[in-house]
């Protein structure tokens, strides 16, 4: 019927589980033999919400000092696809994981965490996300200690969720790309409460500063905003992504000294709609072009 919106809560299916616990710290499930912590779900009607919210900036410390020694003796693997945002999202959770103690590698026997950084723009690529899953579940099997994730822009899909806790249940951790600073606390739940914990944020939350970045080469992204408001009809970026919101020029401007400093060559500007930079502001006009 027309004017009739689309109820999407039936793509993020129960039906078949067992409740264990609830309370205010989430819910606990038990489906097809896995425990399934949902600490909070994609929700379509949130994503797509644009409201007035103040957005906050933090520029606290990421990783706790309880949590700088997780990773001593593990090493970590992540594979990546899609745009250059997700690179750079992949680049804050190395920095992340290097906090922690873990070191990086290539080889995913030698791996204790394996991530897979997904992209939601063209099916092919969900494709290839699932087949690696199907891939990677034999190396669980002979690793149980393994702990497996997929975040990215798929974990927002409340489809994709449900698909991966009915078909997909020996992954270990889901979380979106809102919260990717949450990532050592995520990872100490999986490692220790072996329990598969589900985490995305459905609404962009604030802007968090000083997340550390594993760079390579002489060639660096920066972010200078992050989400869209267009809404075209073919793209999913705006509920992946969340709402327009710019980070300060100061906290850019900073970083970019830091980067010439460090002797990077080329600095690449992203944001989901660069153009809209700045227009979110409300204490200020500032734009970084003309």
């Amino acid at each position: 019927m027309a004017g009739e919106s689309k109820d999407y809560s039936k793509y993020f299916d129960f039906s078949g589980a067992k409740v264990i616990s609830e309370d205010e710290h989430g819910r606990t499930f038990r489906l097809n033999g896995r425990d399934i912590h949902i600490i909070s779900e994609p929700d379509y009607r949130q994503e797509k919400q644009r409201g007035k919210e103040n957005i906050q900036v933090h520029y606290d410390t990421a990783v706790p000092e309880t949590l700088r020694t997780l990773g001593y003796g593990k090493k970590y693997l992540i594979t990546t696809y899609g745009c250059q945002m997700n690179e750079h999202d992949t680049e804050i959770m190395r920095g992340l994981f290097e906090e922690m103690g873990y070191t990086a590698t290539d080889d995913r026997r030698e791996a204790d965490v394996i991530l897979l950084n997904t992209c939601a723009v063209r099916e092919n690529a969900e494709d290839k996300v699932f087949g690696e899953l199907g891939h990677l579940k034999g190396l669980k099997l002979e690793k149980p200690d393994l702990v497996l994730g997929v975040c990215g822009c798929m974990s927002q899909e409340a489809a994709v969720v449900n698909r991966i806790m009915q078909k997909h249940s020996f992954v270990d951790l889901i979380f979106g790309t809102h919260n990717i600073h949450r990532l050592p606390y995520l990872l100490q739940d999986a490692h220790f409460n072996k329990e598969m914990v589900v985490e995305v944020w459905s609404k962009e939350g604030d802007i968090i500063e000083n997340l550390p970045k594993k760079r390579e080469g002489l060639r660096a992204w920066i972010n200078i905003m992050y989400g869209c408001d267009k809404f075209c009809t073919y793209c999913i970026v705006p509920y992946t992504r969340g709402k327009e919101r710019s980070r300060l020029p100061e906290d850019v401007i900073a970083e970019v000294r830091e980067l010439a400093r460090q002797g990077f060559r080329e600095i690449t500007l992203l944001g989901q709609n660069v153009n809209a930079y700045g227009k979110d502001f409300a204490d200020r006009e500032y734009r970084f072009g003309i």
